[in-house]
């Protein structure tokens, strides 16, 4: 069944909340303080320390030891917690430690996401502790899938279980140096013209990492205000192996670069833009939720040097220019998170190989800190041209032998202008009330047939958790069973590679149900389809929440897209749309494109757009071929022939449409799949030959 529902935009209100605590009256932070062997010291008073605002000395009103939680030694494993225990039961008073993982697979690499997803079974199995709330997210699947704090190892486990490497945005600073011969040409013109190709082609992919690496501090910013809601200091381990905020100029390492080539837009470097303001963000956001952010770069111990793989130029200035760039590259891809924990009173786990010892050093952190309060004056709260300024804090302790972190500032806006946000909007942000009501959400790019992209979107909902209310027939009715009646209240946003709302949509719905028809919805759940224009090529989020009118519970689901430019007649592929055959024959719901559930040995049919496909001159026919790739937990589970695709009657610039089945063995183990499908237009230029996409599905026995 297909319910097929119109939304109508409307305008949300932004919500902001917020330890900083900052009021017009008291400004509290927190502060850790450790010996010289990196034990925490306990014993400090308000005369110990001195605190100053943008260089102005600030009068102390108390400094408060806040003792925490000390772990079990690192390798040690411990209790798990009962079976039963979702973090729904856990009391508030009961809650020991909350920690947030987060990892950004979006960009790591395969290396960095088999390393991350073992320190992180490692991690929960000998450090999870009776009263640790813990939550696993992930960049690729947005936020509403994983993010369910608990206290069930179990469930944790099968979450980490699930994290795979996915390549879409990955960044490799340290991949092989490789050199165009052109640029080595003795004819001047010829190698000015490659050196400015590349140049060109250099600055294209620094902006788009800017781009994906903003979305992703964006992605991290709603769970530090989904974080907010509990009490007490929290931990965020973040782990990245890419968050690049500038750019050194490309002449300090390109031998040759004439005065033309630094006029490029870019060519002398220059901060990132959008991560920059991302981070800074992000740190005002964690400071005021009371949140710390760890950092670990999972690429461990590397060396940046000369290696076989590497192709460098045959003139020895610009092959040493090359290892320099590289180098560069590798020391500035880790500036991000260095400033990230260092502003929030976290620490960056860098070159190292023992990840596990990073997440556990990390949890040690948490073992107490002091909460100062200071009086704030009118400056404070000043405000520029710009908007509120940033403050700088500095803390100093006159005790010596001791080292000090905390939090480096905070913008001078009080925590009460900000305005409290709706139960839907929270839902759509918050970690903790998302998961009442199951979503699953499925984003489809497609093009309007005039390079205009559209997003269609497929929502499956749970409605079991519904408050169904009996409603009475009218007289007129024939068949007089009651109703049942439920009203669902619902909000899309479509969030832009800034994290800014381009689309907003919301609308209440009426679920009237009542004999064999509601039995069968209460089984298969409600199937929704939402279709909206994007503003343009680029990255982005959109995110659904549903509230029960009658029970006020919500839930939400959130995924990341990325929409391709048609306009630049490139290979380009629209989302994958996979299907069983008990969908497709019986209309069973959960094997449709909604859900993606299907059975050991059903024939999984599949389908896609392609765009931008070459015509050979005096054809009729594309010159295209395809292959399947079939994943399971990260590994190849199949791998298909290349098959030829030439569809005859095809006209330059128009669509077309590729489909395939692939039979699932009758022994097919349970659990999540990524089917991968890759077209190769072999008369395209190498470059730009081969468009892929892939598709999440579930095997159930």
């Amino acid at each position: 069944m297909w319910i097929i529902l119109f939304l109508v935009a409307v305008s949300l209100a932004s919500a902001q909340d917020s330890t900083i605590r900052v009021n017009v009256n008291l400004i509290q932070i927190d502060v850790t303080v450790l010996d010289k062997a990196g034990k925490h010291v306990p014993d400090l008073t308000i005369d110990d320390f001195e605190v100053t605002r943008e260089g102005k000395r600030q009068v102390l009103k108390s400094a408060l030891w806040v003792p925490g939680q000390r772990v079990a030694p690192a390798g040690q494993a411990v209790a798990s917690a009962s079976p039963t225990a979702a973090s729904k039961t856990i009391r508030p008073q009961d809650v020991r430690r909350t920690i947030a993982l987060l990892v950004d697979d979006l960009s790591l690499s395969f290396v960095s996401s088999h390393y991350a997803r073992n320190a992180m079974k490692d991690f929960v199995e000998k450090n999870i502790q009776p009263g640790d709330l813990v939550a696993l997210f992930r960049t690729s699947t947005g936020l509403g899938v994983l993010q369910q704090f608990t206290t069930d190892k179990r469930q944790l486990l099968a979450q980490i279980d699930a994290t795979r490497f996915r390549s879409i945005n990955s960044v490799d600073s340290l991949a092989p140096v490789t050199n165009n011969p052109l640029e080595d040409s003795g004819d001047p013109t010829l190698a000015a013209m490659a050196m400015e190709q590349r140049l060109r082609d250099e600055i294209n992919d620094r902006q788009r990492q800017d781009m994906v690496t903003s979305t992703m501090l964006t992605s991290v910013q709603f769970v530090v205000n989904g974080l907010r809601e509990l009490p007490g200091r929290k931990s965020l381990i973040l782990f990245s192996e890419s968050m690049q905020m500038f750019d050194a100029p490309r002449a300090m390492t390109n031998a040759g670069m004439t005065s033309d080539m630094m006029q490029m837009p870019g060519a002398m470097g220059g901060a990132r833009e959008r991560t920059v303001v991302a981070i800074r963000k992000l740190v005002d956001a964690s400071n005021r939720a009371g949140v710390v952010l760890y950092t670990i770069d999972p690429r461990g111990l590397v060396y940046t040097g000369m290696t076989a793989a590497d192709a460098p130029s045959g003139n020895s200035r610009r092959a040493m220019g090359q290892m320099q760039q590289r180098q560069m590259d590798f020391n500035q891809s880790q500036d991000g998170m260095a400033m990230l924990a260092e502003e929030t009173g976290g620490v960056f786990y860098r070159n190292t190989n023992d990840i596990s010892a990073a997440l556990t050093a990390a949890l040690e952190d948490q073992e107490g800190y002091y909460l100062l309060a200071f009086q704030p004056d009118d400056a404070t709260f000043e405000k520029s041209k710009d908007g509120p300024k940033f403050q700088k804090l500095n803390v100093k302790l006159k005790r010596g032998g001791l080292k000090v972190r905390y939090r480096q500032g905070f913008y001078g806006v009080a925590d009460e202008a900000s305005q409290p946000a709706s139960e839907i909007i929270r839902a759509m942000s918050s970690p903790f009330q998302a998961v009442e009501l199951p979503l699953k959400m499925t984003p489809i790019f497609l093009s309007d047939g005039a390079g205009k992209p559209l997003l269609r979107t497929l929502v499956h909902i749970d409605p079991s958790a519904f408050s169904f209310r009996e409603a009475k027939a009218e007289a007129t009715d024939k068949n007089q069973e009651a109703w049942k009646l439920a009203v669902i209240d619902q909000l899309v946003v479509l969030y832009n590679q800034n994290g800014q709302p381009v689309r907003q949509v919301s609308k209440s719905h009426e679920v009237r149900l009542r004999g064999d028809g509601y039995a069968k919805v209460l089984k298969a759940g409600l199937a929704q389809e939402m279709e909206m224009e994007v503003p343009g090529p680029g990255a982005y989020q959109i995110r659904t929440a549903i509230q029960d009118q009658g029970s006020k519970k919500t839930g939400s689901a959130t995924q990341f897209i990325e929409i391709p430019d048609l306009k630049n007649k490139r290979l380009a592929m629209s989302d994958l749309v996979v299907s069983s055959e008990g969908w497709m024959e019986r209309n069973e719901t959960e094997g449709g494109p909604a859900q993606r559930i299907v059975r050991p040995g059903a024939k999984l049919s599949y389908g896609a757009m392609v765009y931008n496909a070459k015509l050979p001159k005096g054809s009729s026919a594309a010159n295209l071929e395809t292959q399947v790739v079939l994943f399971r937990d990260g590994k190849v589970a199949y791998t298909g022939k290349k098959t030829p695709f030439q569809p005859a009657g095809h006209k330059e610039g128009e669509s077309l449409s590729v489909t395939g089945a692939l039979q699932l063995g009758a022994k097919s183990a349970a659990g999540e799949y990524v089917l991968q499908v890759a077209v190769r237009d072999l008369d395209a230029p190498k470059k730009y030959q081969i468009s892929v996409r892939s598709v999440e599905f579930e095997v159930r026995p």
